[in-house]
């Protein structure tokens, strides 16, 4: 029966890889390409930032409206595959819109796309059980597809090019999405347990109010905005430093490269010997030196040295957090929790970094910018060690027994017996 278990482990861990494969290899062209496109449309460093805000903004509201929905009816696939098709279709506006045209398309786009990433984290976090560690590992396959892509890119595009140049590179974004949204019926359709229940919003509620969580919420958000700042105005910040177009994508392949590291050999016994919290401030410690050094004037081994911080700027700090959240959340909210920290960080956080970003940028320059992130950065992690705590399991994460038996009676398709 154990063999059985394990062998239905195996399967599903496949499954789960594909689907981080599909879903962050369209990352790729969009945090590469997307803004640099935009720009070479005319927008300016402002549009930008308002453009990234508007999503942002956006990105608040959508992510615990699908979390709500997915643990509603106690199903994840169908709220995965409907927002991934819509954000491919979406996404295609993009090439024709102009502004102020394209901050409608930024909400649209927001709308659909800015769920994905936590109801999948929500899902496999959830079949994980009491391992939540193998997360990093799982994970890994994700930046295996961005630096695949990336790599892609590198080799295919043109040293300088126009906007018409970026049109192919953005388009796999499209085939992508619709990829993901077809292997989305092939996870499980939830991961165990009951549907959320209305006496579930209380625990939601009383998670919130409480000062350990919203202390966790407040450092996550001031490290977010800084952060946001880099995946808006980096692409912009490598164009004018003199990094070409083919370059971008092989910068973008020794970060992950160096995410992908983290995330398969450090991951497990670092969140063992320094536990969550510990992972967690590494990483907005790597954050605060990474951008900070941007302030300065570098050479171009100097700046493919710093991708390697990725490992700590991306890596632990989302690895760490997620498995923070899930850790926390109420058994059966947790799609609704993850995307409601999603909606804090990506929207709340990200809105204000993007918006307030380009007006500096447009005013002062790049680099007082993410000089100010990496001190905004720096403040975080004084306030981490100050205020956080490292979280503690709840009880039905420590049940051995429980997971055991979900392991085993969860069939091939995700239903689960009773």
């Amino acid at each position: 029966m154990d063999g059985d278990a394990g062998e239905r482990d195996k399967h599903l861990e496949v499954r789960f890889a594909i689907a981080y494969t599909l879903l962050f290899a369209a990352v790729a062209p969009m945090v590469g390409y997307l803004n640099l496109y935009l720009q070479r449309r005319g927008l300016s460093d402002s549009q930008i930032g308002t453009t990234a805000a508007i999503m942002s903004l956006f990105s608040i509201l959508s992510p615990p409206l699908w979390g709500y929905l997915s643990d509603r009816w106690h199903d994840r696939r169908l709220p995965l595959a409907v927002a991934s098709l819509g954000a491919a279709i979406v996404f295609l506006a993009y090439f024709f819109a102009s502004f102020p045209i394209v901050l409608l398309v930024a909400a649209l786009f927001a709308f659909f796309h800015s769920p994905l990433i936590p109801l999948l984290d929500a899902l496999v976090l959830e079949r994980l059980g009491e391992s939540k560690e193998r997360y990093g590992r799982i994970r890994a396959w994700g930046s295996w597809a961005f630096i695949a892509m990336m790599l892609i890119f590198g080799l295919t595009l043109k040293k300088q090019g126009t906007a018409e140049s970026l049109i192919p590179a953005l388009s796999t974004f499209v085939v992508l999405r619709v990829a993901f949204a077809i292997s989305a019926f092939l996870l499980p359709r939830n991961g165990g347990g009951k549907p959320m229940g209305d006496g579930d919003w209380k625990a939601v509620k009383e998670l919130f109010a409480n000062r350990g969580w919203q202390a966790f919420l407040a450092i996550s958000l001031l490290s977010m905005v800084s952060t946001s700042v880099f995946y808006a105005f980096f692409p912009l910040y490598l164009n004018r430093a003199g990094v070409s177009d083919n370059w971008q994508g092989y910068f973008w392949v020794i970060a992950v490269l160096a995410e992908v590291a983290f995330m398969t050999w450090l991951t497990e016994p670092l969140i063992k010997r320094i536990g969550l919290k510990g992972v967690f401030l590494l990483g907005i410690a790597g954050r605060a030196f990474r951008f900070a050094a941007y302030a300065f004037p570098l050479s171009f081994p100097t700046l493919l040295a710093l991708q390697t911080l990725h490992s700590l700027t991306f890596a632990a700090v989302h690895t760490a957090s997620v498995t923070w959240v899930s850790v926390k959340a109420p058994e059966r909210a947790r799609a609704l929790t993850q995307t409601l920290y999603a909606s804090v960080l990506m929207g709340i956080g990200s809105a204000i970094g993007a918006q307030i970003g380009g007006i500096i940028a447009e005013h002062f320059g790049l680099r007082f910018l993410f000089g100010l992130a990496g001190a905004i950065n720096g403040l975080a992690f004084l306030l981490g060690l100050l205020w956080l705590k490292e979280p503690s399991v709840q009880p039905e994460e420590v049940s051995s027994s429980q997971s055991k038996q979900l392991a085993t009676t969860c069939d091939r398709k995700g239903g689960c017996a009773k």
